[in-house]
Order: C-alpha cells, then sequence, then structure tokens
C-alpha cells in the first residue's frame, strides 16, 4: 500500500466552512515554493526516475487552496489588483464537490489515452470516475513513444475520503494498472 502522508492531513476534506477556507489560504502564504511543490499526493512511479512508470496524483480541494495562497503570496500586489476574481477562484475551488486524479502513462501512439477511464475500490464498491479529454501527448525520448496525462473526477460524495482505496487506470490498449493508496493520509 502506497501511504501519502501531508503534514497535518487527516482525510481528504469533504466540506469547508470559511474558516477553513481562509486558514487553508494563510497556511499557503506561510509556505515555500518548494514546501508546496513537495506535498505528497502522488502515487505510483517517481517520474524522475521512471518517466513511463504509470502513477499519478490527487487534487484535492484543500491542496488546491494551499496552493492558491502561496500564489497570492508570491504576488500580492496582483492579488490585491484582480481582488474579484481572487476571491471568485477561492469561492470555486472552496465549493468543488469533486476530487480529481491526474494519471500520467505512456503509449506508442499519439493518442493512446483516448478513451481511458478510471475507478475507485472501496470495501468491494467500485466508483467510476467521469474522465476529461487527454492532454496533448509529448513524444517520448525513452520507451513507449509518447508521454501523457488524463484526468479523472470523483464526486466527493460517491466514496469515503477516509478509506483506503483502490485507484485503477483502464487505458483503451494494454492492461490496467492499478494502485494502492490511504485516502485518511490525503489532506
Amino acid at each position: 500500500m502506497v501511504c501519502l502522508a501531508a503534514g497535518t492531513a487527516g482525510a481528504i476534506d469533504v466540506e469547508l466552512d470559511a474558516a477553513a477556507v481562509q486558514k487553508l489560504i494563510a497556511e499557503g502564504k506561510q509556505m515555500k515554493v518548494e514546501e508546496i511543490k513537495n506535498i505528497p499526493t502522488r502515487f505510483g512511479a517517481d517520474l524522475s526516475k521512471d518517466v513511463c512508470g504509470g502513477g499519478g496524483y490527487l487534487e484535492t480541494k484543500t491542496l488546491g487552496l494551499t496552493r492558491y495562497g502561496a500564489r497570492i503570496a508570491a504576488d500580492p500586489a496582483g492579488a490585491e489588483q484582480n481582488k474579484e476574481q481572487v476571491e471568485a477562484a477561492i469561492k470555486k475551488l472552496a465549493e468543488s464537490k469533486r476530487l480529481k486524479i491526474v494519471f500520467d502513462f505512456c503509449g506508442d501512439t499519439v493518442d493512446f489515452a483516448e478513451g481511458s477511464s478510471a475507478t475507485l475500490e472501496q470495501g468491494g464498491k467500485m466508483i467510476k470516475g467521469e474522465a476529461a479529454k487527454p492532454d496533448k501527448a509529448k513524444k517520448n525520448e525513452k520507451g513507449p513513444a509518447y508521454r501523457g496525462k488524463i484526468a479523472a473526477s470523483f464526486a466527493y460524495g460517491s466514496f469515503d475520503p477516509k478509506a483506503p482505496t483502490k485507484i485503477t487506470l483502464f487505458p483503451p490498449m494494454g492492461d490496467a494498472m492499478s494502485w494502492e493508496v490511504d485516502f485518511s493520509t490525503i489532506r
């Protein structure tokens, strides 16, 4: 099982009140860019060692808000100048009803990710995600010809944000890829 820890984590936060949102923004403002980049939400292969090993990362609303706080701290004048857009973006993040999982993988054709699907499995319950259009594949120098990303989203109400979870990606060609992730360690 891959366990991911994220500082003060205690499970994926599904409902956030105004105070929690402001706390996450404030935490992000206090973090350095490297600290934000190193919040562990990655599962599967280490891309610095194996670009085609498969895996991905989770994009939770709490992580998004923390990152947004860091962006505000990096450009406070710009954030003040665009205050309405900043507030709208924070509101949108806070009200998000979906967990986004982004998968990295490789294939032999430029359209290798088209038609992929993903599921979460918890205690025998299978939850199917909604796959987005994949990012444009990039030429790969080693291994399969192309590498790319595809995202799937899952309604927060459809899964237990505190449970061990099996994440599975089903590419249109080739074998399914699965990873065990303990959601209780993700924030």
